[in-house]
């Protein structure tokens, strides 16, 4: 793990340990001024100074607040389903981040086909094509630019932005926001002293905030949220592993076959944690893991190490996400062992209802 890597990690939580407490409060005076012009740009978006624009459909931002992830993509594809099965013409904008593409805007999928590779439009907005047939989903630094390239040539009534909290240039009609349930708002900084791309007062701008408990629901994030300013509702969200399918191929692999398997489980994910902790909850004997950087462009050596490695503990089944698996190299040591987790979300009582209910409440 990279010092970056080391230092983002640590500084997520709420009281991070010596030596990065005392780095961060070395960097706070640089976070301050950061936030500070993040407050005047969201200020100059506020009153017009600066221009934002509309385009002829409504948009649903589901971002975050802190670097890192925090479920935002298992929550775009429920949504976008959901708004395809209920009889709305859903697209998809995404950020396309570490593809060659990256900061231009493209088609990934016109909903019938995928059009673009991992290596062109980035792990997610792959991911994004493949779980959403009939949804086109593009990628585009400039949101509003997209958005308007989706409404002319798809013509959705809605607009799902995956990652576009702070992306004030396009003006949303609902923002969601995501807050992992264990870490919070971290140390409450703003990066490089602390985890948040914009001060906690951000959050007023957020019409909900969905908690991702899939490792912890602790009661202290909420506190953070009220410190924050907000005021809107709260949404509890986790991950579910209900399948498997082989890579390649796509068989479907039932997890009550896997229930007494030893497995290797390994991801390249912001938070690698999580997913670990769905396959235990789906009841797999995950005996082995392995945490790859976030985005992380897998070639035929990790592979053979991962194979070599389940071999010394006798494990017959690597298992690893939809995002990853669209890196995977085509030709692979591996090919027969590895099953791709289908990840689905799953709601706390009625809490998938209501944000599907808050979702919908704001057609125009």
């Amino acid at each position: 793990m990279s010092f970056a890597d080391r230092l983002s990690r640590a500084i997520y939580r709420r009281h991070p340990p010596f030596p990065w407490n005392a780095l961060s409060w070395i960097l706070a005076p640089v976070g301050w001024l950061y936030g500070t012009f993040m407050r005047v740009r969201e200020a100059a978006y506020a009153n017009g100074w600066l221009r934002s624009t509309h385009p002829d459909s409504r948009v649903i931002s589901i971002g975050n607040l802190t670097m890192g992830g925090t479920g935002k993509t298992p929550v775009t594809v429920f949504l976008a389903a959901s708004l395809t099965q209920a009889g709305h013409r859903v697209a998809v904008v995404s950020r396309g981040y570490h593809g060659s593409l990256e900061g231009r805007t493209a088609v990934v999928s016109d909903g019938s086909s995928v059009r673009l590779t991992a290596r062109e439009a980035g792990d997610e907005p792959i991911m994004l094509a493949r779980r959403l047939p009939g949804v086109p989903v593009l990628i585009g630094a400039n949101r509003g630019e997209a958005a308007e390239r989706a409404v002319a040539e798809f013509q959705p009534d809605i607009i799902l932005c995956d990652d576009a909290f702070s992306h004030l240039r396009l003006r949303r009609d609902l923002n969601l926001v995501l807050v992992h349930g264990r870490d919070g708002l971290g140390n409450r900084r703003v990066t490089p002293a602390g985890p948040l791309r914009e001060p906690p007062s951000a959050l007023r701008r957020a019409d909900a905030v969905i908690i991702n408990t899939t490792t912890a629901d602790d009661p202290a994030v909420t506190d953070q949220l009220l410190r924050a300013g907000f005021r809107g509702p709260i949404f509890r969200v986790r991950y579910g592993a209900p399948g498997f399918r082989r890579h390649p191929g796509g068989e479907t692999v039932a997890g009550e076959t896997l229930a007494n398997q030893p497995v290797l489980a390994f991801a390249a994910t912001a938070r690698p944690a999580d997913f670990f902790v769905s396959l235990r909850r789906a009841d797999l004997q995950v005996v082995e893991t392995k945490a790859f950087p976030d985005h992380h462009a897998y070639c035929e050596a990790d592979l053979q190490s991962l194979t070599e490695l389940a071999a010394q503990r006798g494990i017959g089944y690597l298992v690893t996400t939809e995002k990853d698996a669209v890196k995977l190299p085509a030709r692979a040591s591996a090919t027969g062992q590895i099953l791709v987790a289908g990840i689905e979300l799953i709601g706390e009582g009625d809490d998938l209802s209501a944000l599907l209910a808050l979702v919908t409440a704001s057609d125009r």
